[in-house]
């Protein structure tokens, strides 16, 4: 029986969703409910076994703690995904046995139980795994922005398994295990912890980026990527600008971008990216696609078009129209029957005894 007290407090939003190997809808419900992050399908080498998966999510301010299993899956991130469902969160992601293959730019590589693999949903991407069972974070992109220099480069970052790792997905654990009897009041103390740790596990990219650090080479091409991405949004960002803060050469300023396309191809990607996030973004709805050309230093909105059709394979308006279409599926989501006998919400255990999580194996 709660407490008067217990009852005056509010407590973290908890979720359970299990989709039964005996229920032959699993599979494309699951799909369905997963289609704002994925596109989701059972790999063909699974094609014709059972399938099943149950998740669990933990809300924290600006963190969502999950837990997952499922028969094998491939998840997909593509262009035309972001357009419809855009999110500005970074997925961190360990798998607790098994394994998964990271698909990024057309390379793939194997992460192992215990690493820890940072994804920007920003990005095009492709996981697939025999079996899923992993528990995993979703941070907002401008909670760590501030905190980690060129947060576009984590994306793929693989931690490796370690003493750091093992304090962050214990902590994750220790999330799951007290789960609704979380007080709000509390929550936010752990999400800080949670991001602090999840940054730490970043340095080594940090440490890469300036790498030589007694090269001034090295420093400058931090400094001036970290001056760029200060001003996307903004007319002041010109090669001169760039040469005058600096002190440096328009030669040297082109070889220390060469590595990366050149200095104005990479300024003009980053623009082009940050626009594609503002587009898919339902609260950047109202603003012009001229306007956001203008914004970002494109002398003519066709110019603007021409290079972001380019990039992505779609115009501005192709974006913003799928962009405008996902807001109404996913709000036949949330309210969609079918999908809602899936999920229900995890209930207090007022007897609870809160206990540290046992010391767990990769292989667990």
């Amino acid at each position: 029986m709660n407490s008067p007290k217990d009852e005056q407090t509010a407590y973290i939003d908890c979720y359970q969703a299990a989709f039964p190997e005996s229920d032959p809808q699993s599979v494309v419900s699951f799909a369905r409910m997963l289609s704002p992050v994925f596109d989701f399908e059972v790999p063909s080498f699974a094609k014709g076994a059972p399938f099943f998966a149950t998740s669990e999510i933990y809300s924290l301010p600006q963190v969502t703690v999950s837990r997952a299993k499922s028969g094998a899956g491939r998840f997909t991130r593509t262009i035309r995904t972001m357009a419809r469902h855009g999110t500005d969160q970074i997925l961190v992601v360990c798998y607790t046995r098994g394994h998964f293959d990271l698909t990024i730019a057309g390379k793939t590589r194997r992460v192992e139980a215990g690493d820890f693999a940072f994804l920007d949903l920003s990005q095009e991407m492709a996981i697939e795994a025999p079996v899923v069972e992993n528990v995993s974070l979703a941070v907002s992109r401008r909670r760590l922005e501030p905190m980690v220099p060129f947060l576009d480069d984590a994306h793929g970052f693989v931690r490796r398994q370690g003493p750091l790792t093992t304090i962050l997905r214990g902590v994750m654990e220790n999330v799951i295990a007290v789960g609704p009897d979380l007080p709000v009041s509390e929550a936010g103390a752990v999400a800080d912890t949670i991001i602090q740790l999840a940054t730490a596990c970043l340095e080594p990219l940090s440490s890469q980026q300036n790498e030589a650090r007694s090269g001034r080479r090295a420093v400058s091409l931090a400094a001036i990527r970290a001056a760029i991405e200060q001003r996307l949004s903004g007319s002041e960002l010109t090669l001169h600008t760039l040469i005058d803060e600096f002190g440096i050469t328009r030669s040297t300023l082109y070889r220390m971008f060469e590595p990366l396309g050149g200095v104005s191809a990479y300024i003009n990607e980053r623009r082009l990216r940050f626009a594609f996030r503002r587009m898919a973004d339902a609260a950047e709805a109202e603003v012009r696609v001229s306007q956001l050309a203008f914004e970002l230093g494109f002398s003519h909105a066709s110019a603007f078009t021409r290079a972001f059709k380019k990039l992505f394979g779609m115009s501005p308006k192709d974006v913003r129209s799928l962009a405008s279409q996902s807001k109404m599926e996913e709000m036949e989501l949330l309210t969609s029957r079918d999908l809602l006998q899936y999920l229900r919400p995890i209930e207090r255990q007022s007897s609870a005894r809160f206990a540290p999580v046992s010391g767990h194996p990769a292989s667990s």
